[in-house]
């Protein structure tokens, strides 16, 4: 690493160190370690092939929906990266007030990160809905019935349409999921951005939210992002290297 970023990430493990209640932020860059980039972040959220209308409308589509069985088992065996571990670090020193993120894919909370902790605002892939009286199941009783020959799936409790526990094209974004999510943000010392460009609103208001309360904002990204210019400290790397970097220097200094 060069001067010019040492030099950046020693600013960030002093923020760090400083910060009482952190919330870290993450987007598609932070899973792409994992094998995960085709199926977190917005791209889930924002294709209108699988848009909302789309799927409760279209038999052929719910079909496709319902067999996609790759999927669900890539969910099942994909595994945290480093720096789905290094944010459980922040957890365990006492550090973490909650994660924010766009990922659909559950490796924070693989990664030991309590599920209370953890705000989905773009839903998850680990659990389908019924789109009807909003039951949820875990995906993969729902792949094995499918998986078994049940050639449609049906929520046990009404009847309704089951789908992936996602915000689909045509969906409005989970009300309570986002209050929570500014909520935390206001309350927050310190803003860690990680791994997201800010493309999708309400979610990319977060960092907003958090610098107008007077918190400190760390970016850490490959490429630009919307709030780049806000940033107390902003670095242009791979999130999984830097992270580490930054976490392995608050915990010598702990020590």
């Amino acid at each position: 690493m060069t001067k010019e970023i040492q030099e950046l990430i020693e600013e960030a493990i002093k923020l760090v160190l400083d910060a009482q209640k952190i919330v870290i932020f993450t987007g598609t860059g932070l899973s792409t370690d994992s094998g995960m980039s085709g199926t977190t972040g917005s791209s889930i959220s924002t294709s209108k092939e699988s848009s909302f209308p789309t799927f409760v409308g279209n038999p052929t589509t719910r079909r496709k929906s319902w067999q996609t069985w790759n999927m669900f088992r890539m969910i099942e065996l994909a595994q945290p990266n480093p720096a789905h571990y290094a944010i459980t670090e922040l957890y365990t020193m006492g550090k973490l007030d909650c994660v924010i993120t766009q990922n659909v894919d559950g490796l924070h909370q693989k990664a030991g990160v309590p599920d209370e902790k953890v705000i989905e605002l773009h839903g998850s892939l680990r659990r389908v809905k019924c789109v009807n009286c909003d039951r949820r199941y875990p995906i993969i009783e729902v792949a094995k019935r499918l998986g078994d020959g049940e050639e449609g799936s049906i929520c046990s409790e009404c009847g309704g349409l089951l789908k992936a526990a996602t915000v689909s094209f045509g969906e409005p974004p989970p009300t309570a999921e986002i209050e929570e999510a500014e909520q935390h943000a206001r309350n927050c010392d310190l803003f860690m951005l990680l791994g997201s460009s800010l493309m999708v609103y309400p979610a990319a208001y977060m960092p907003i939210y958090a610098k107008e309360a007077g918190a400190k904002l760390i970016i850490i990204n490959v490429g630009a992002a919307s709030m780049d210019e806000s940033a107390d400290v902003l670095i242009d790397m791979d999130v999984g290297k830097v992270l580490l970097r930054i976490i392995e220097g608050v915990k010598n200094k702990l020590a």
